[in-house]
């Protein structure tokens, strides 16, 4: 029900991750209200059970199983204390429900509620209300929208000084290892425009690792000491990024998959490449179809992300992965992460050259943002498959999940950037 939303939920999450926070959102419809019944989505569900707030998956069915919690509602100039009631009824599944008490009096149908964990409290949050944030426009429901949202919301779209207190920016401090790390990209960048040590679109980051002395590997850890290192291409004067950047790599989890292997799924979905002969599928997933019919779905209720093939309006499903090894995965490789960037340029013999001039820095990436960001477009997956020239399997480049330059900031926490020069 998130795309329900009557304002943009893109737009409010940039807003808490410029303070370095995530939040957990559900969109109350009018039948919902009416009976005074929210259902507690998968993603939401998630983020109860990380920040420690209530755990539906060991909860009992009944009246006797309910369990009833404080949470703050955040209005313009103070904070109300409320209660909130978790449960799951015993009709049915037991399908998880939640009620803020006071909730018609706070909010209407289809406006878009965040909960903040902040301390040991939880907070309630009405994004829609324009007295609370400012300049939010209606933009969900409309994916193709979203990589136009102005980066205008940070900070300042906050009207409500509660909550302005409430929210803090993480520690700029470099420790050792950063500070080494730093030193050595400040010498690279010392050296100017650098001859690419590889064409096409991986040269940027092949040249900066070569550089840095980290030798290729497949290894899935962080580049430098627990530091992954992501060189990316930027052009005019606000250097923006002018391609998606790879967040990691993921195979599926075959034992939930429709196909139970890579060659699986090219001789199903893959085409002949004109010049080799063989099979290949390199194409980009998103929330709505490819020109090959392909795209991803959350299944919120088992906690898994589909991709899936519209075949003439019968939707075929082809590979899963479960939603918390993606996040696992995400926490592990981004723990921290010096995206750094590059200008390009064309030499005199026509050969690509960089120049590393700056650093943004990030820590720990806002995970629970990762299922809605899918949903929305905003993050994406890309096979890259081919069959291998003898035998009869696939050869796999990654199973690449990327982010889109627009949304960076809904992942990540504020950046410090740092000049290499």
């Amino acid at each position: 029900m998130l795309d329900k939303a009557d304002i943009s939920i893109s737009e409010v999450m940039k807003v808490f991750a410029s303070y370095g926070q995530e939040a957990g959102y559900i969109v109350p419809t009018e039948t919902g209200m009416d009976k005074g019944i929210l259902d507690a989505h998968g993603s939401l569900r998630d983020f109860f059970k990380a920040k420690g707030i209530h755990d539906f998956d060991t909860q009992g069915q009944g009246g006797d199983n309910k369990k009833v919690i404080a949470v703050y509602l955040i209005e313009e100039d103070s904070i109300q204390e409320t209660k909130m009631s978790l449960y799951r009824p015993e009709t049915k599944s037991g399908d998880p429900r939640l009620w803020i008490y006071g909730l018609p009096k706070y909010a209407s149908p289809f406006n878009l509620l965040a909960f903040l964990a902040l301390g040991e409290k939880v907070y309630v949050l009405n994004a829609s209300n324009p007295k609370l944030f400012a300049g939010i426009s209606s933009l969900i429901g409309e994916p193709a929208l979203v990589a136009k949202a102005q980066p205008i919301l940070t900070k300042d779209a906050l009207k409500a000084q509660p909550l302005k207190e409430l929210l803090q920016t993480q520690s700029d401090a470099l420790d050792d290892i950063e500070s080494a790390l730093l030193s050595k990209l400040q010498i690279i960048s010392a050296k100017g425009f650098v001859d690419s040590l590889r064409s096409g679109d991986t040269g940027v980051g092949m040249t900066l690792e070569t550089l840095l002395g980290i030798e290729a590997n497949s290894n899935r850890a962080p580049d430098y000491f627990g530091i992954e290192i992501k060189a990316k291409r930027v052009t005019g004067r606000q250097n923006r990024a002018t391609t998606r950047a790879t967040l990691f790599s993921q195979v599926p989890d075959w034992d939930v998959s429709a196909c139970n292997n890579g060659m699986a799924i090219l001789k199903k979905y893959g085409y002949i490449d004109s010049e080799t002969n063989r099979l290949q599928l390199y194409c980009t997933n998103s929330s709505t179809p490819n020109p090959q019919g392909l795209f991803l779905k959350v299944d919120e209720n088992n906690g898994v992300l589909e991709s899936l093939k519209n075949h003439n309006g019968t939707i075929e499903k082809v590979a899963s992965w479960r939603m918390e090894n993606l996040k696992t995965q995400l926490e592990a490789k981004h723990k921290k992460t010096f995206w750094v960037k590059a200008r390009a340029r064309k030499s005199e013999a026509g050969s690509e050259q960089f120049h590393y001039f700056e650093v943004d820095k990030t820590e720990s990436p806002l995970s629970s943002n990762l299922a809605t960001l899918i949903e929305i477009g905003a993050v994406t997956m890309d096979y890259t498959l081919s069959q291998k020239e003898k035998g009869n399997s696939a050869r796999d480049h990654g199973y690449l999940f990327k982010i889109h330059p627009a949304n960076f900031d809904l992942l990540f926490p504020p950046s410090k950037s740092i000049k290499l020069s």
